[in-house]
């Protein structure tokens, strides 16, 4: 096997991994941003977010796949990880 191959299967497995384990924190997160930010009553608030956490894991596993390389697909997660955890956990509410 050559260089070129197994880079390029490593790549592909690290975009897969990503889509699959680093959206699953994404769509949690943003989940419970709604659940907490939306002008709704409590119940209703967490209902949304509870309907809503599977759709969003799979819109973010899509959008992961998008990525040019597994690297990209990787920070990408990290990124909105990051931003929505200041946001559930640094905005009070």
């Amino acid at each position: 096997m050559s260089a070129r191959v197994a880079a390029s299967r490593l790549d592909a497995s690290l975009r897969v991994l990503a889509a699959i384990a680093g959206t699953l924190p994404v769509a949690a997160l943003a989940s419970t941003a709604l659940a907490r930010f939306l002008p709704l009553p409590e119940d209703v608030r967490a209902s949304i977010g509870f309907v809503v956490a599977v759709p969003l894991w799979i819109a973010a596993m899509c959008v992961a796949f998008l990525a040019r390389s597994g690297k990209r697909a990787w920070l990408g997660c990290a990124g909105a990880t990051a931003l929505l955890a200041a946001l559930v956990y640094g905005v009070p509410h």
